[in-house]
């Protein structure tokens, strides 16, 4: 159980507007502070870990969910990830600015009106419910294999008033909910590379089955399986090359990210925890069971980009070496059109479901 200690900054006796609140929360891995100016103030969150090696994704983050949100949330996320997991559902944050370019870059947002979109793995709704801010007119369902999860993200929607989301449990990891219908837009969001290997054998399918002829897939945030550098779990140089069992002694050995994922025996957990990503072609096959036919990786043509590689430099700093990344980009074309694959450090790819 959280300790929970209160103190403003007026001393004691009612608050006012003006007045500063302090609640920390004491874990065993280190003290959640957590901060508000006033009343009309988002909270404000900074996460002082009691190890000086654990992983901090993110250290601080601002928030605009209730304190009651907060609290529920901490009872369910792990230390470390909790700044992480909150900012996701900040619409100021990079989880609007991904799904917003990526929707919008390959589908007109007058298109969307009246859709379907199935965001599947979608945790506790932050990727479902920037969707459903960005497309008021379109009825977004999010699926997640856990029950704790759905019922965080249906607070939350609560919370948020959005009316055109719901939140669904799969029965298993293998199924869809039953009964829920055809969509004409999927979207895995930083979902597919925490699928075992077996798993997207039986779980694509059966997403491409849900998928109306005609329909997108969008993927996002998925490492990319063959780059240089794994930077998802590991932080690791050159062991997306090696072979499973020598990768998996490297990042025991080496890893210092992610310590319960890292220095697990089994190396499922790695898998699970995303270590080995994926490429397009993998991504085809296994929407397909392996017939490659019927999926057509999509080119945007919208917010000023005409292909996969000007998708690609439109998202990378402007400032920095830009002469460099034209160059990159020169490549990443080529190499879209010989084998259909940008091998950047992350998948960012569309699927249409050819009628």
């Amino acid at each position: 159980m959280d300790i929970v200690q209160i103190s403003d900054t007026a001393g004691g006796g009612a608050q006012t507007p003006e007045e500063e609140t302090l609640v920390q929360h004491v874990r065993e891995e280190g003290v959640v502070q957590i901060r508000r100016k006033s009343r009309t103030e988002p909270y404000d969150l900074t996460l002082l870990p009691g190890l000086s090696d654990l992983y901090l994704p993110r250290k601080t983050c601002r928030t605009t969910l209730s304190m009651d949100l907060i609290v529920a949330l901490m009872e369910r996320t792990e230390f470390a990830w909790l700044c992480d997991n909150l900012a996701r559902h900040e619409d100021s944050t990079s989880e609007s600015a991904i799904l917003e370019r990526q929707l919008f870059s390959y589908y007109p947002r007058p298109d969307f009106a009246e859709k379907r979109l199935l965001d599947f793995g979608c945790g506790n709704g932050p990727s479902s419910m920037t969707i459903a801010r960005l497309l008021p007119r379109t009825e977004v369902v999010g699926v997640e294999l856990g029950a704790d999860k759905v019922e965080m993200a249906n607070r939350i929607r609560a919370f948020r008033s959005l009316d055109n989301v719901r939140f669904l449990c799969s029965p298993s990891g293998s199924e869809l909910p039953p009964g829920i219908g055809h969509f004409d837009f999927v979207m895995l969001s930083a979902v597919y590379e925490h699928l075992l290997p077996h798993e997207r054998t039986v779980v694509m399918p059966a997403l491409w089955s849900a998928l109306k002829p005609g329909g997108m897939l969008f993927i996002n945030r998925t490492p990319y399986r063959y780059f240089p550098m794994e930077v998802h779990s590991t932080g690791l140089w050159f062991v997306n090359y090696l072979p499973d069992r020598l990768a998996h002694g490297v990042v025991r050995q080496f890893a210092k990210r992610n310590r319960a994922i890292n220095k697990s025996e089994d190396w499922n957990v790695h898998l699970r925890g995303g270590l080995r990503g994926g490429t397009e072609r993998e991504i085809i096959r296994n929407l397909t069971a392996g017939t490659e036919k019927g999926a057509r990786i999509v080119q945007p043509r919208y917010h000023g980009v005409r292909d996969r590689a000007d998708y690609w430099l439109s998202g990378t700093n402007p400032n920095r070496y830009r002469r460099v990344k034209e160059w990159i980009a020169r490549g990443f074309r080529l190499t879209d059109r010989l084998w259909g694959t940008v091998p950047s450090m992350r998948i960012e790819v569309v699927i249409q479901k050819e009628c």
